[in-house]
């Protein structure tokens, strides 16, 4: 049960979904913004972490889905693509993952 009225958590990418399971929303999540605190999930959570094959995970994700599905109005929005414009005047513009400007290595281009 959530024990606010809306939660926003934002964040980049993660190498795995665990990060976005437990952080936001296990009851002591770090990034629990909605205060969402349900035992039964937390419990979830550990059969989801201790399973030992696919299959497995995929039973214990399936059953973490069924009880989100219930119990939150949860959205998780994705967007795979960024717009990143440079000016052709600078060279070695990078951009992270999550689109983090990145400028150590700029250098002004050679006419």
């Amino acid at each position: 049960m959530a024990r606010s009225n809306l939660g926003i958590t934002d964040f980049g990418h993660r190498g795995t979904p665990d990060i976005f399971l437990n952080a936001t929303l296990k009851s002591s999540g770090a990034w629990n913004a909605a205060h969402f605190n349900n035992p039964a999930y937390d419990g979830l959570l550990l059969e989801y972490g201790k399973a030992r094959d696919l299959q497995a995970q995929r039973l214990a994700a399936g059953k973490i889905q069924t009880l989100l599905l219930d119990e939150t109005p949860l959205i998780i929005s994705y967007f795979s693509q960024y717009s990143r414009i440079v000016s052709s005047k600078v060279e070695g513009v990078r951009f992270t993952a999550i689109s983090h400007l990145l400028l150590d290595r700029v250098t002004f281009a050679q006419a």
